[in-house]
């Protein structure tokens, strides 16, 4: 008995490390490939602030070296996103090990290619973030912000 805790706490010891520093949350996904929980539950994430138009949300899950702002065109997948369960298929990225591709294929049978990040590759903290967002380039007129809600 006193193995079987062992090993559930050394289980639960590894999921914390593998989703330190990566936001997590529960949200239907079906899932293939091999992707760690800290990637599966930051698609998870993705897909629920996606589903609600929550821009602030959108921004938690965005990589942000360099600044990034969420426009309309980010959103544009939000109706799929509501639309039922989606499934993530996840491919490592050959050439680098600090990156991943998602392809989100949604209930109504639509599909987006998207990525992902390991921010340490950026010079910041360890944690993985979607590319999404519009850069934020000084100087030069950005698009407006997406309306929330």
């Amino acid at each position: 008995m006193a193995g079987a805790g062992l090993a559930w706490a050394g289980h639960s010891a590894w999921q914390a490390i593998q989703t330190w520093g990566t936001p997590t949350c529960s949200w239907p996904l079906q899932v293939r490939g091999t992707p760690s929980p800290a990637q599966a539950g930051l698609v998870r994430c993705y897909l629920r602030a996606l589903a609600s138009r929550d821009t602030a949300g959108l921004m938690t899950v965005a990589a942000d070296i360099p600044p990034v702002r969420i426009t309309s065109a980010d959103l544009r997948y939000s109706a799929d996103a509501r639309a039922g369960l989606a499934t993530a298929a996840f491919t490592p990225n050959p050439e680098d090990t600090t990156s991943d591709f998602v392809t989100i294929t949604y209930a109504d049978g639509v599909r987006e290619s998207a990525s992902m990040m390991n921010m340490v590759a950026m010079g910041g903290s360890s944690g993985w973030r979607m590319n999404i967002g519009t850069e934020i380039s000084p100087g030069s007129p950005a698009p407006p912000p997406a309306a929330a809600g």
